[in-house]
């Protein structure tokens, strides 16, 4: 796994999972991977950020659709994965290389 987020990148992506929190979405892993935990973002990389929380259904469509407001809020450069805590294993190769390679938030 990877060392530390950016300071900016991390404070950004907090205050995103804390507007989560007030619309319900209790978040028990977040995890930020690509380029820029990989350190090798530039200005137009996204803000890659794996959430993992049980509010999730398990349809990335409807997921995403249903944090979407918040992401536009926050931060349009977010680029999140809802996830279930029961598909976010290692047997999934994508699941793999996050925690891998990504760094942990929460």
């Amino acid at each position: 796994m990877a060392q530390k987020a950016d300071r900016k990148i991390e404070k950004t992506v907090k205050s995103y999972l804390e507007q989560l929190e007030l619309i319900g979405i209790h978040v028990q892993q977040a995890f930020l991977f690509g380029s820029y935990a990989s350190g090798k973002h530039d200005e137009w990389s996204d803000i890659d950020l794996a959430i993992v929380s049980k509010d999730f259904i398990g349809n990335r469509f409807e997921d995403r659709n249903k944090i979407r407001k918040i992401t536009l809020q926050v931060n349009s450069d977010i680029s999140p994965m809802p996830y279930r805590p029961e598909d976010f294993n290692d047997n999934d190769y994508f699941v793999k290389e996050i925690l891998e390679t990504g760094i942990r938030i929460v």
